[in-house]
């Protein structure tokens, strides 16, 4: 309930204020300056640009994939030629590049509830930081209010001071002319310097509650720092209006940042158990690679240099039977002979190793340790919690209403009690002025009235504030600005 008096309060400055310049502060200067350094509304702002990073992750999870590597490294011993796949007996020396492609073309719906997931975070993040926004706001609205408040009373006690020293001198005067016994002034000199030490508070708590203020703003301590008090003067109809609760109740259910916070979390909650479902689905993907390599060991085998030629020979005779008869048939063979290999360039065999290939894959879930089924149960219980949220803060809007109107109503009789009380006192204190003069009354009677009139202003501007912001309570959940008209 509290919470809504920063946008009450930020009302009053966009009426009835002086213009603002060096250290002069309005209420609406100090809420924004605190919405634009508080701590903890910067911190809100990280975790909607956070939500907003996890929206755009969201998006890009339609794009396709693209990795590539290389390796350099040795082969020692006995190892295989990465070029011919053979086996040979010496240190080789080996560098391979590959490339590799994926996109998904289905995977359950995964990517597509996810980033609806995504966006419904994202507006909750931004309504969480109006909510929290308001509530840093409140505080500085409540530290503002107290300062105008007591600057309020501080002109009183002020104006109070002035009556008596009038009062005191008048006395004086009387008591020099011999009208009056010298014991009438003491009553006066007494509630004279009550007066000043009154003020002198006053003025202590006005610092203090600007210091207060201060650091609500995480302003300079020491710098300069005037508050504007507002005047406020609303008529007599907009003060004692009276309101549905109906009619407020339906007007704030469609306002409240709370409650649509928390819709906006169960619609998130609602997609969250579909992108848990994806995981009992398949994936169809596409894949591609391109790969090449290179080896000191490779060799030119199409370009031979020294070239020795081999002598032929025929082999041993071996027999064999072919129609029922007996021949003999001998191998003929190369013996001798030699050639040598370049080594093969590098780039040469990168162009010559080169490699493609390309495909479709279908991955089924069949078994994974339940984790897939649980995390359905799992995301349905959080739905179920989110329309409890939704219910919470529908009640509690509701007792909200409720109560800013029995306040208001509360506000109307104290306000009109103070009128009566304020009314009568001036009059009391008006006649005891003027039995005082008469002689008629001791100042001690002056004294009592006047404090009991002095009591009843402090009490009337008291209610009438606190009746103005019940009533602008009112017109927010009717979503009707924040202006006196």
């Amino acid at each position: 309930m509290r919470q809504l008096y920063i946008l009450l309060i930020a009302s009053f400055s966009s009426f009835g204020l002086s213009a603002q310049s060096g250290d002069n502060w309005t209420l609406e200067r100090a809420v924004e300056y605190a919405l634009s350094n508080n701590i903890q509304v910067k911190r809100l702002d990280n975790l909607a640009e956070i939500a907003r990073i996890n929206q755009r992750q969201a998006a890009n999870g339609r794009l396709p994939t693209a990795n590539g590597s290389t390796n350099v490294g040795a082969q020692l011993g006995r190892t295989v030629d990465p070029t011919t796949n053979t086996f040979d007996q010496r240190t080789i020396g080996f560098q391979s590049y590959n490339l590799q492609f994926g996109v998904t073309l289905y995977n359950g719906g995964l990517i597509k509830n996810s980033l609806r997931q995504a966006d419904l975070d994202l507006a909750a993040a931004e309504l969480d930081r109006k909510v929290t926004a308001n509530n840093i706001g409140l505080q500085v609205a409540n530290g503002y209010l107290n300062v105008v408040l007591l600057k309020e009373q501080l002109t009183n006690s002020r104006a109070q001071l002035a009556l008596t020293t009038g009062q005191l001198e008048n006395t004086d005067a009387l008591i020099q002319a011999g009208a009056l016994p010298a014991a009438q002034r003491f009553d006066l000199v007494a509630q004279l310097a009550a007066n000043q030490r009154g003020i002198v508070d006053l003025q202590n708590q006005v610092e203090l509650a600007e210091l207060n203020l201060k650091i609500l703003l995480e302003f300079d301590l020491d710098a300069n720092f005037n508050v504007i008090t507002p005047e406020l003067k609303p008529g007599e109809a907009e003060l004692f209006a009276t309101y549905d609760l109906n009619e407020v109740y339906i007007a704030a259910r469609g306002t409240q940042p709370v409650v649509a916070a928390a819709e906006v979390r169960r619609d998130a909650a609602e997609i969250g158990t579909e992108v848990a479902r994806a995981g009992m689905r398949p994936t169809v993907s596409l894949f591609g690679s391109l790969s090449t390599n290179f080896s000191t060991a490779a060799k030119d085998f199409t370009n031979p240099i020294n070239i020795v030629e081999p002598n032929l020979e025929f082999g041993p005779a071996v027999p064999v039977q072919i129609n029922g008869q007996a021949v003999q048939f001998s191998e003929l063979r190369a013996v001798g002979g030699s050639a040598e290999f370049n080594t093969l360039g590098y780039f040469n065999q990168l162009d010559r190793n080169f490699g493609q290939s390309a495909g479709m894959a279908l991955n089924v879930p069949i078994y994974s340790q339940g984790r897939n089924k649980l995390n359905v149960q799992r995301a349905e219980v959080q739905r179920l919690n989110a329309e409890l949220d939704i219910e919470q803060a529908d009640n509690q809007l509701r007792n909200d209403v409720q109560l800013a109107l029995a306040n208001l109503r509360a506000a109307q009789q104290s306000y009109r009690a103070a009128q009566a009380s304020e009314e009568a006192s001036r009059m009391a204190a008006e006649n005891a002025q003027r039995r005082f003069r008469a002689g008629a009354a001791n100042s001690l009677d002056l004294v009592t009235a006047t404090n009991r009139f002095e009591q009843a202003q402090t009490e009337l501007v008291r209610s009438k504030y606190q009746l103005i912001f019940n009533r602008q309570v009112i017109r927010f959940y009717l979503g009707q600005g924040f202006t006196l008209d």
